[in-house]
């Protein structure tokens, strides 16, 4: 992503580590309605604390308010979602093409901007519904919480002619326009990356896979719990999207092995608005001398299958604690000479190669910084020609949990 000017964050770099990655196999992350910082202000609206007898009432209204400007936002959000799904469904190959995930089209799509608006404005009624409950029960939080809530309250003012207050960041959205964001603290810079990972092989590895690999079901989640995944293991690009292959139907002798010259992790962390001490001593069921004074309002539990704060099923499953990135990823693919031939054409012509969750190009703009050969009579090959790092991955944090 391009370096954004002081005091803002760019809108790509901003899209990645906002998110809160999906409970699945391979992952996938920056869902409309997941992002980190929705779902931890949603995580605290099924918290009460404690107030005087005599401002009970007043908590009880505010409340029941707060609620009302949720249901509304969720509405607002599946509403939105079946849209995006009946367009698909309507569009066929070429919009799919166009619009391959809903940020795609909610971001580009001009029919999508009355959706974009009313999210807002019922995102908006529920932050200043719960800003009102929040402020009367602050006197019963933990400090930190307490100045954590201070900093997650929307900043007032134009953010392209004022200061990014304690907690906030500027982020243009896909338009251009300067919208405050909460902040996200990044280790070091893109700048940083390059530096560091071309001059050497510092992380360098190589990953070999073989037919077996790709017959897995893949359905032991990267979070240690069970996930479907219904995506094809190798595949091309073209055409207008990926296409499944079958290397390894009859050809047991595949074997795949991907390499990258060098790999760093870059540490990423939420901003002065979120309290993980505190949302530790929620998932722990508020035991601690700072979790007397709240209780988790029923039928919510803390952890379990329905109606969870955290975890697999929660609220607030995980988030980007690390950015995975690495320089010059390359593949090299062995086969029979019969499979070769095969799916030659299909390799000659490919904008793009899937190897279970790796990717070589065919999306994002990346054809142009990939190469591929069919050299020899069995061996296929590509490799990403950018001279900058590129992000494979991140690495997760489970919010009142383990460690990444």
């Amino acid at each position: 992503w391009p370096t954004a000017p002081t005091g803002q964050m760019g809108h790509e770099a901003y899209q990645v580590i906002s998110g809160m990655p999906m409970w699945s196999p391979v992952g996938g992350y920056a869902e409309a309605d997941a992002r980190f910082f929705n779902s931890y202000r949603s995580v605290l609206n099924h918290i009460t604390f404690k107030v005087s007898p005599e401002r009970e009432q007043d908590l009880k209204d505010l409340k029941d308010k707060e609620t009302r400007a949720a249901n509304e936002m969720t509405k607002a959000t599946s509403d939105q979602n079946q849209a995006y799904l009946t367009e698909k469904q309507n569009g066929g190959l070429v919009f799919s093409a166009k619009y391959p995930d809903i940020i795609a089209w909610l971001e580009n799509a001009p029919e999508a901007a009355s959706w974009n608006e009313k999210i807002k404005k019922t995102t908006e009624n529920f932050n200043n519904a719960q800003n009102l409950v929040l402020e009367l029960e602050k006197a019963s939080m933990p400090h930190t919480l307490q100045q954590a809530t201070d900093a997650i309250k929307m900043p007032s003012g134009d953010p392209a002619s004022s200061t990014a207050p304690r907690g906030w960041t500027k982020v243009p959205d896909s338009d251009g326009i300067i919208r405050w964001q909460p902040s996200w603290n990044i280790e070091t810079t893109g700048s940083d990356w390059r530096a560091e990972l071309t001059k050497g092989s510092i992380g360098a590895f190589t990953v070999k896979l073989d037919a077996q690999d790709s017959t897995s079901d893949l359905n032991k989640s990267w979070a240690g719990g069970s996930a479907g995944y219904d995506a094809f293991f190798w595949g091309v690009s073209g055409g207008g999207g990926w296409q499944k292959m079958d290397l390894t139907k009859s050809d047991k002798s595949v074997t795949a092995t991907i390499s990258v010259k060098s790999s760093t992790r870059v540490k990423v962390n939420p901003g002065d608005w979120y309290d993980g001490g505190f949302m530790s001593d929620v998932a722990k069921g508020g035991q601690g001398t700072e979790g007397e004074g709240y209780t988790i309002v029923k039928p919510w539990v803390a952890k379990g299958k329905t109606n969870s704060l955290f975890g697999q099923d929660g609220i607030l499953k995980s988030r980007v604690a690390e950015l995975f990135v690495v320089h010059k990823p390359s593949f090299k693919i062995e086969m029979s000479s019969s499979t070769y031939q095969q799916n030659y054409q299909k390799f000659e012509a490919s904008g793009g190669f899937q190897i279970g969750p790796f990717h070589f190009g065919g999306s994002g703009g990346h054809e142009s910084n990939y190469t591929h050969s069919t050299n020899g009579k069995n061996t296929f090959e590509g490799e990403s020609t950018s001279d900058n790092p590129l992000i494979i991955g991140v690495i997760v944090a489970f919010p009142g949990g383990d460690a990444p």
